[in-house]
């Protein structure tokens, strides 16, 4: 009988059944064992949870035989489950644990109340979905009805990479993060051989099914960045390099890029995003000093961080809240010790160019240009986030059928870093940017152009 030796994909599926997560999602490699992780996982439900059934679901019948019957019959067998052919149902023996097998396909034809799953009373509270790349978010919403007989449901979703994977998104907004694994989390079931053989593949293939790194869809807005020209490989920090600030206002979900310019490179470098929720500015500020720092208040500073020197955000942060009678402009550029990140931010109410097509339209020229980079650390970072990041709205910002930039509620880094180029990459011309020691940010409103102001 053989052994159960898990890899570290197949561990972090295990250890989130052990913390009851709701939504426990996993985008990996061909060959890296994420159908066996689902086979494990339910052996380790049937017996935690004895005596209890739990739902098992891929796409296809065709599927089922060829991919997970197999697995079932490899690790589960040979431990006393039994199959019932009738009703597609194996058995644990010791256990009293069962688990039913269903395939989910629904013709379009039919109501999404008819479906494969109904009438299943899933009592141990846990669902497993394999295949999830081939199928919709129905089926979770589907399977998540069927749970409601258990104790506290979970759902266990893995598939292959795709971008935007919807199972993955399911996960964060439920608080937990994708396990995101390349086929080499399982090397030591795969040949070298193997691993040689998948470079004959083409490139891009290769890179979304063996390395994990899908291509994003056509379409996009932005579609000029691409990991391999705009993401930086061991890019360092200085503390020289003038630092800035953009800021998406929001209570429910703002957003905050922090950037610094490379002389050398003649481009900026985005290195942080904060991007929290439901927080209130002064919360906010706080959660910018943790990562960046005036530079006029370096010698204040708790320990190294981003130096900034100038700051941009939404002119709707000028309106006033009706609670506190202040503006997220006013709370912002407070000194520290008033709670404040002792920084003036700029903002324009210009016509031209606040137009979202118009900044638009700047962003992808500069982003064209290599105008803008990032951090290989910022980029990775943006694809555990459990909320927004720039790599997510990336990868998702498309236009719609009017050829607008289509609003998925991902697009508020993208709009702060559009703030900052329309005050920075606002010429046509190729203009080399202005050093920090030949800035002057004007503090006083009645020295500002009135499309423009300074707090």
């Amino acid at each position: 009988m053989t052994d159960f030796i898990l890899n570290e994909l197949q561990r972090a599926v295990i250890s989130g059944l052990r913390r009851k997560e709701k939504i426990i999602a996993a985008r990996c490699g061909w060959g890296s064992g994420k159908t066996t992780s689902l086979i494990f996982a339910l052996w380790f439900i049937a017996k935690t949870r004895p005596g209890t059934t739990s739902l098992l679901i891929t796409d296809t019948t065709p599927r089922y035989n060829s991919v997970l019957l197999p697995e079932i019959e490899k690790w589960l067998a040979p431990r006393g489950w039994t199959y019932n052919h009738t009703l597609n149902k194996w058995t644990d023996t010791h256990s009293g644990s069962s688990v039913i097998c269903r395939s989910y396909y629904r013709p379009g034809t039919r109501d999404a109340s008819h479906n494969p799953l109904e009438g299943i009373n899933v009592t141990s509270g846990v669902a497993f979905v394999d295949e999830c790349q081939t199928l919709g978010a129905e089926v979770a919403h589907k399977a998540l009805g069927r749970l409601r007989s258990g104790p506290s449901p979970t759902m266990v979703l893995v598939g292959l990479p795709v971008v935007d994977a919807w199972w993955c998104k399911m996960a964060e907004q439920a608080g937990s993060h994708p396990l995101l694994f390349s086929s080499y989390v399982n090397q030591d079931n795969l040949s070298a051989e193997w691993f040689e053989a998948t470079k004959l593949l083409p490139p891009d293939e290769r890179e979304a099914m063996v390395m994990n790194r899908p291509k994003p869809p056509s379409g996009l807005v932005y579609n000029e960045f691409s990991d391999d020209s705009h993401v930086l490989d061991g890019w360092v920090y200085r503390p020289e390099m003038t630092g800035r600030i953009a800021i998406d206002w929001g209570f429910r979900k703002p957003s905050v890029v922090i950037m610094a310019y490379d002389e050398t490179l003649e481009a900026t470098v985005i290195l942080k995003e904060i991007n929290p929720q439901e927080v209130t500015v002064d919360q906010l500020a706080r959660l910018i000093l943790s990562v960046a720092w005036p530079r006029s208040s370096q010698a204040s500073a708790p320990g190294p961080r981003i130096w900034l020197d100038s700051g941009v955000a939404d002119k709707a942060g000028h309106a006033r809240n009706d609670q506190t009678g202040r503006s997220a402009f006013s709370v912002l550029s407070r000194s520290i010790e008033e709670g404040g990140i002792g920084l003036p931010l700029r903002f324009t109410t210009d016509p031209v160019r606040v137009d979202i097509l118009n900044g638009v339209q700047r962003l992808k020229r500069a982003l064209s240009r290599k105008q803008y980079l990032m951090t290989r650390e910022a980029w990775e970072a943006g694809e555990r986030a459990l909320g927004n990041s720039l790599r997510k709205a990336l990868l998702s910002y498309a236009w719609d059928t009017t050829e607008q930039p289509k609003k998925d509620g991902r697009e508020d880094p993208l709009d702060a870093l559009r703030y900052d180029c329309i005050f920075h990459y606002w010429a046509d011309a190729v203009t080399r940017y202005q050093p920090r020691s030949s800035m002057t940010l004007d503090k006083s409103r009645r020295n500002a152009r009135p499309s423009s102001a300074v707090f």
